[in-house]
C-alpha cells in the first residue's frame, strides 16, 4: 500500500493531517436517513456523496483564524493566532495572493472579496514515485472559503505547498475558523498516461427498462450492493 508522509515543524504543537472521514461535518451525522419513507432517502443514503465526502485526507487549519472587514482600511483582515512568532510567521496565517497571475473571468464567481489569498500550510508532503497530489477545497463540505484547485508532483517538490483561495463568505460578519478545522483535501494518484475514445452506444427501450428494473428493484442501497467498491484510507 503506497504511503503518504507529512511531516513538520510543527508537528506536536498544530493539529495533524488525517483522513477525510475524521472530519465528516456534524450537519451531515445529524441528516436523517429519510423523509417520512424510505422512498424518500436523503443525501445521508448517497454513497457518490459519502465518498468524496471522505476522500483522501485534510490538512487542518494550524491556528485559529479570525475574518472581519476593517472598513477604516476598506480591506478584509485575517489574523492568525496571537502573538505567532516570527520564524513560524512563513508555515502559518494568510497571505494576499498576486491577483495578476489570473485573468477577473477566471475567477471564482462566488468570491466575495475581488482577491487572491493564499493559506500557509506547515506541512510538507511526500509521495512515492510515481504519484502526485490534488488539493481542492474539502468535498461537501460548507465553507467560507474557495480554493484554486492544483496538482503538485509530491514525489519530487521538497517545501510545503501553500494553497490560494477566493474569500466567499459574507463581508460583514466577524467569522472565526477554529484551529483543527478543515482547510484542504489531499487526494493522492499515481500518474498514468491514459487514451480516449468516443463510441455509439446503442440500446433498446426495452433494454433500458430492463436495467433500470435491475438496478432500481429494491428501495435502497442500489448503487452501494451492486457497483460500488470500498475504499481506504488510513
Amino acid at each position: 500500500m503506497p504511503k503518504i508522509i507529512f511531516k513538520s515543524i510543527l508537528k506536536g504543537f498544530v493539529s495533524e493531517p488525517k483522513p477525510s472521514l475524521i472530519h465528516i461535518p456534524q450537519s451531515y451525522k445529524d441528516l436523517q436517513r429519510h423523509m417520512e419513507t424510505r422512498t424518500k432517502p436523503t443525501v445521508k443514503r448517497c454513497i457518490p456523496f459519502l465518498d468524496a465526502l471522505t476522500t483522501g485526507y485534510i490538512i487542518p487549519f494550524p491556528t485559529d483564524i479570525e475574518i472581519f472587514y476593517d472598513r477604516e482600511e476598506n480591506a478584509i483582515k485575517f489574523n492568525a493566532g496571537r502573538d505567532i512568532a516570527l520564524e513560524f510567521i512563513d508555515l502559518v496565517g494568510v497571505s494576499e495572493h498576486n491577483t495578476y497571475q489570473i485573468t477577473e473571468n477566471m475567477m471564482s464567481p462566488k468570491r466575495t472579496i475581488n482577491s487572491v489569498f493564499k493559506f500557509k500550510n506547515p506541512w510538507i508532503i511526500t509521495t512515492p514515485p510515481g504519484y502526485s497530489c490534488l488539493f481542492v477545497t474539502p468535498f461537501n463540505h460548507v465553507l467560507p472559503f474557495e480554493l484554486i484547485s492544483g496538482i503538485v508532483d509530491t514525489d519530487t517538490y521538497p517545501l510545503p505547498v501553500h494553497f490560494p483561495f477566493y474569500y466567499t463568505g459574507d463581508i460583514n460578519a466577524n467569522i472565526l475558523i477554529k484551529e483543527g478545522s478543515p482547510m484542504v483535501m489531499v487526494f493522492p494518484f499515481q500518474r498514468e498516461s491514459w487514451k480516449m475514445e468516443t463510441k455509439l452506444f446503442i440500446q433498446t427501450e426495452e433494454e433500458n427498462k430492463k436495467q433500470y428494473f435491475q438496478i432500481f428493484k429494491r428501495i435502497q442501497d442500489n448503487y452501494k450492493t451492486l457497483f460500488w467498491k470500498k475504499k481506504s484510507y488510513k
